[in-house]
């Protein structure tokens, strides 16, 4: 009879940081819906160059969340840059705005890709990843 190998189980840290992933992605994918109705009532070139920074984000975070159970160094390393980038490109958007406030600093779209990131950088998700 043939014997099942054990795959080794996801840590629950990498477990927690893919979960928050995905309530980025549906949160994303929520405010693009809401986007889509504005560019379509009123277009201009601007707002289409401001709605590609979200549209590239959250296709990144999905590509990374399919690839994630190929377990690849490439995988972690990709979510942890696009996490940093969509926190800095948040703050640098407040920031321009004239509307960087500690508020801003605390909100989720700050937090969560910090959380992501700092689930990632843990020594299990190290050792995870790097089968």
């Amino acid at each position: 009879m043939t014997d099942a190998i054990q795959a080794e189980r996801m840590p629950a840290v990498v477990r927690a940081g893919r979960f928050i992933m995905t309530m980025e992605m549906a949160f994303s994918l929520v405010g693009l819906a809401i986007m889509i109705g504005t560019v379509a009532f009123a277009f201009s070139g601007p707002i289409v160059l401001l709605m590609l920074y979200p549209v590239v984000i959250t296709a990144l975070m999905g590509w990374l969340l399919s690839r994630w159970p190929s377990r690849r160094k490439l995988v972690r390393w990709g979510a942890i840059g696009v996490q940093v980038v969509s926190a800095g490109g948040y703050l640098i958007m407040n920031a321009i705005d004239g509307d960087l406030s500690w508020i801003r600093l605390i909100a989720p779209s700050t937090l969560f890709p910090l959380a992501v990131v700092a689930t990632l950088l843990t020594p299990s998700a190290t050792r995870w990843f790097d089968r």
